[in-house]
């Protein structure tokens, strides 16, 4: 049973679409009217994730949730189809089928990745940025980037990754089970892929050159992402601000949900 603290958004149905590229399928939704937002998920989640914020969010903007290579209903890419570059282009290309020259981004961690990635290749064609718990580079001698490591080492099932990653996210053992039962529906190779493209993403030396206003939104439990790596994002973009928010781990979006939406429609709808 879908635990209360949960609406029933991503289980309603939803304007489903696919883009066919290349070497992938790429799954979408558009909800709302207004100025369009794209919305990058994090590791081993999709698109429909965004549940908690995405009805308040879609009430003032044309909102394009997102599926990634290799997670939800997008297809599986080849085995070395899973850089970050890659899916950026992914992303870009979605944009030109829908016809959007210009959107605002909304990255979670590996999405907010994407998010930089896109705005080092094409800054004119994005407009504000919103990076949670995200980085620019896993320090190699960070927790984190060793934690990575050993999961793709040790890893044996996607019921292995489900389990840990919804106990490391969530303490409500209700609210875990049904994180687990979404996340195990993912593939074990994609995501030990992802990982290391995640363990090689490097952009520090290209922050300074992205012109993009960037909210960056780190919550202060986050356990996953070190909040040095959060610091030097925050310090290495020109025109950011950093916002932590209290209460809030790895899935802010989840935790603190209304702060999330209070932060984000502020940030987007601000006059320059």
């Amino acid at each position: 049973m879908l635990p209360a603290a949960f609406p029933t958004f991503s289980l309603l149905p939803l304007p489903s679409s696919y883009l066919q590229l290349p070497d992938v399928c790429i799954h979408y939704c558009v909800v709302g009217e207004g100025p369009p937002v794209l919305l990058l998920h994090g590791l081993a989640s999709s698109g429909f994730d965004w549940f908690p914020v995405a009805p308040a969010l879609a009430a003032q903007h044309r909102l394009i949730l997102m599926d990634l290579r290799g997670h939800g209903h997008s297809s599986l890419a080849l085995a070395h189809g899973y850089r970050v570059a890659r899916m950026a282009e992914d992303a870009w290309r979605l944009l030109e089928a829908l016809a959007v020259d210009h959107a605002n981004v909304i990255g979670l961690s590996l999405g907010g990745c994407v998010a930089l990635q896109m705005a080092c290749q094409q800054p004119a064609a994005l407009g504000r940025l919103v990076l949670v718990n995200t980085f620019a580079r896993l320090r190699s001698s960070g927790m984190l980037l060793n934690r990575l490591k050993r999961l793709r080492r040790t890893l044996g099932s996607i019921d292995d990754l489900a389990q840990l990653v919804a106990a490391g996210l969530f303490s409500d053992p209700e609210v875990q089970a049904f994180a687990a039962d979404r996340l195990r529906r993912n593939d074990i190779g994609a995501i030990r892929r992802t990982m290391a493209a995640l363990a090689r993403f490097d952009v520090r030396r290209r922050l300074p050159g992205i012109p993009n206003p960037a909210l960056i939104l780190a919550g202060d439990r986050d356990r996953t992402v070190p909040f040095r790596c959060t610091q030097e994002l925050a310090a290495g973009l020109p025109h950011a601000r950093l916002n932590v928010i209290a209460g809030a781990g790895h899935a802010l979006p989840y935790d603190q949900p209304d702060a999330f939406i209070a932060a984000v429609t502020s940030f987007l709808t601000e006059v320059p």
